[in-house]
């Protein structure tokens, strides 16, 4: 008599290879033959597949989320914890206050030139680990900038601030451009609302915690906000060593970079997020720099009530941000929303400083400014996705690699943007005025949504 079972067991063997060696295959499937001759399948679990019904997040990707926030909000406080006191600490010094400003400027400038550095390099030393590298980094040197002001000589004083400053933006860069690279490789399809997420721990870091630096400034001294800060800065580098998933790249060899740019810079769709990206953060640094001195001296708001002003409009931009991030998600495109939005947001811009014949009043500057951070975050926030999506059609393989130069481009972008932004509408401020300033900026959205439409339009 044959033995069915057998002879039918050894001829899978022979089709499939030996099941033994393929149980760490993902496609692996186990079967065996029961005592009835049918053939019983085991299907190993699988992670649910990413679709754009898939609506939430799972536990490990929130807990993910949750981590790339803190930091975020971490990387947004670095930015901002001299703002309170330090232009103050420097001209006690005799500091003048193009020196200072340059302090501030720098930051931007040396993280404009690092992030495509990073970008390079963080497939090859692992994305992960160059982000709690970079962490690390900024938490140590903040820790060492405490300890300035005890330098009496002012100009070994500068010149300490500005060094360790370079360190600072060097550990951001690496913050910035692995967190969106990470962001990318973690989150499939809900790349978007996680990066509006992580955007609004950005808005949170740079205009909320300068009220509770401040307070330890004024409570401790100068070291104190800068110790409070790096400490937790290095505690939670240490804490992330276990909480964020090793993203590595499979193969380290990349294309050339000036290749990869070329083919990024190929794609229409990429100038327009670049345009956007750079108006974006021109004009919230531009309105922000030269706000005090219009609202004293035009609307009669003295400094200290200027901070309302930004508590309730970046407020509501945090809260609104993912909301347009998940329409955005719900579009086959994400552009239709993004020209409409500028279009809208270019309106509350304009009314800021109302170049209409308007007069002047706090009432009329606020709605322009909750207006603008309603929907300004509708065509900033969806930029890195598409920038992702326009460069794989473009050509660059959809990789760890990939995700890195686009993230790399996208926070230089940024950067450039946060540099120009003051320096030109500060020289627009000194011959035409602050209404002129934002009417300028106001135009430039406007028209760029307007492009973005007609875009819309064309492909359609």
């Amino acid at each position: 008599m044959v033995n069915t079972e057998g002879s039918e067991t050894q001829r899978l063997i022979q089709k499939n290879g030996d099941p033994a060696s393929k149980h760490d295959s993902p496609d692996y499937q186990s079967v065996s033959v029961n005592n009835s001759g049918a053939y019983d399948q085991k299907f190993p679990e699988k992670a649910e597949p990413d679709k754009p019904g898939n609506d939430r997040f799972s536990t490990t990707q929130r807990k993910l989320l949750a981590c790339l926030s803190l930091v975020t909000l971490l990387n947004g406080s670095l930015i901002a914890v001299m703002i309170p006191f330090f232009p103050v600490e420097a001209a006690s010094r005799g500091v003048s206050q193009t020196v200072i400003s340059g302090v501030f400027s720098c930051f931007a400038i040396v993280k404009m030139m690092l992030n495509p550095l990073v970008g390079r390099l963080a497939p090859k030393i692992g994305v992960s680990r160059l982000y709690n590298i970079g962490l690390a980094l900024a938490g140590v040197s903040t820790l060492v900038f405490g300890v300035l002001d005890r330098i009496e000589d002012t100009q070994t004083f500068i010149f300490a601030v500005f060094a360790v400053r370079l360190i600072e933006a060097a550990g951001s860069a690496a913050i910035s451009t692995c967190g969106f690279t990470i962001a990318g490789s973690e989150f499939g399809s809900r790349v978007t609302t996680a990066v509006a997420v992580i955007g609004s721990s950005l808005t949170a870091g740079l205009a909320l915690t300068p009220a509770l630096w401040g307070g330890l400034y004024a409570v401790g001294g100068f070291g104190t906000p800068f110790y409070t800060l790096g400490a937790v800065m290095l505690l939670t580098s240490a804490a992330l060593t276990r909480l964020i998933p090793d993203i590595e790249s499979a193969d380290c060899q990349q294309a050339p970079f000036v290749a990869s740019l070329l083919k990024f810079l190929g794609a229409v769709d990429n100038w327009l997020c670049l345009a956007t990206i750079l108006v974006f953060a021109a004009d919230v640094t531009t309105v922000e720099s030269a706000f005090a001195v219009y609202s004293d001296q035009v609307l009669g708001v003295p400094p200290s009530l200027v901070g309302i002003f930004f508590l309730v409009s970046t407020t509501l931009y945090a809260l609104v941000n993912p909301l347009w991030a998940r329409l955005s998600e719900k579009r086959p495109s994400p552009f239709p929303q993004m020209a409409g939005c500028l279009i809208a947001s270019s309106v509350g811009i304009i009314f800021i400083a109302p170049a209409v014949p308007l007069p002047p009043h706090w009432l009329i500057t606020g709605a322009g400014m909750i207006f603008e951070e309603l929907f300004i975050g509708g065509a900033f926030t969806p930029c890195f996705k598409a920038m992702l999506d326009a460069s794989v059609a473009s050509g660059l393989e959809d990789s760890v690699a990939t995700k890195a130069f686009v993230s790399s481009l996208f926070h230089a972008t940024f950067s450039l943007g946060i540099a120009v932004g003051p320096v030109s509408g500060g020289a627009v401020i000194d011959r035409y005025g602050f209404a002129a300033m934002t009417a300028g900026i106001g135009a430039m959205t406007a028209l760029l949504g307007v492009v973005m439409a007609v875009r819309v339009l064309v492909k359609r």
